[in-house]
């Protein structure tokens, strides 16, 4: 085998042994770590669970088991099923059985991307709302005291309209292309 990585693939009912150059499996490990920090950092999401998420994002197949994700990210079985519990119950992932199969893979949800930004959206609308209270509280100060606070909450507001419209027509647009 030499500088190849023999994978052991798993395709519908069949099993596929495809050999991959080192190179090509860590192709993407820049923006996986990437990814994962930026998880980390703007969502909490643990470092690992950022790069599972981000290597689903970009393999091939799409459909990946446990010990495929493992030893792409190079983390312990234990842990990716730690993550990929996290992941699944963020409703970011899928994990799919077959019928014969003795592994289930684990694939990215196809709503994932309209879960996430609805979570941004979650998070303008809490931090409007945060931002009213203190408003509220402010309310006998004058306009000038308030404007700072003012100017954040205007800020949220355009940030919880204009995302929930722009994920209305990308979900419209996306229906009416895969259609």
């Amino acid at each position: 085998m030499g500088a190849e990585i023999s994978l052991l693939l798993e395709m519908s009912n069949m099993r596929t042994i495809s050999t991959m150059a080192p190179d090509e499996i860590h192709r993407y490990d820049e923006f996986i770590d990437g990814f994962a920090r930026m998880m980390h950092s703007q969502r909490g999401v643990p470092l690992v669970g950022g790069r599972i998420f981000a290597y689903l994002l970009v393999c091939e197949p799409t459909e990946q088991t446990a010990a495929q994700i493992s030893a792409a990210v190079t983390a312990s079985l234990g842990t990716v099923s730690s993550m990929t519990r996290l992941l699944l119950s963020a409703r970011l992932i899928e994990r799919e059985t077959r019928r014969g199969e003795r592994s289930a893979v684990y694939l990215i949800s196809p709503g994932a991307m309209s879960t996430i930004t609805r979570a941004t959206i979650e998070a303008a609308r809490s931090a409007r709302e945060m931002t009213d209270r203190g408003l509220a509280l402010m309310a006998d100060r004058p306009l000038t005291a308030r404007a700072r606070l003012q100017d954040l909450r205007d800020v949220y507001l355009i940030f919880e309209k204009s995302i929930a419209a722009l994920l209305e027509n990308w979900e419209k647009d996306r229906t009416e292309t895969n259609a």
